[in-house]
């Protein structure tokens, strides 16, 4: 006998189609402290982080030097280290997280390795 069914519905009866909904369910992950962490983020986050603040930091001395001297480099160095962190945050959150970490969380559900 041929069955009418709706396009882009799954096939099957009600009650197939219930517990497979209930089997697609995520499931539940306990609350587990993840080694590795600086404060609450990834170690490779934080080293990250120190590239980009470091590298600002360093053109922002050299930029400064040369414009304004040894308090231009000063600024510039701290200018430099915000902006890099800033811009390197920016490129980041584009591109997507840069260390996978069990707590974090996929808008488009977990992955598999």
């Amino acid at each position: 006998m041929t069955e009418n069914r709706v396009p882009g519905e799954p096939a099957g009866a009600p009650e197939q189609l219930a517990g497979a909904a209930e089997e697609a369910e995520a499931p539940v992950v306990e609350d587990v402290i993840e080694d590795g962490l600086v404060a609450g983020r990834p170690v490779e986050d934080r080293s990250f982080e120190a590239v980009e603040i470091a590298t600002g930091a360093s053109l922002g001395v050299a930029i400064g030097a040369v414009v304004a001297g040894p308090i231009g480099a000063a600024a510039g160095g701290v200018i430099g280290g915000v902006a890099g962190f800033v811009a390197g945050e920016t490129i980041e959150h584009a591109v997507g997280r840069a260390a996978e970490t069990i707590d974090a969380v996929d808008d488009e559900g977990p992955t598999t390795a």
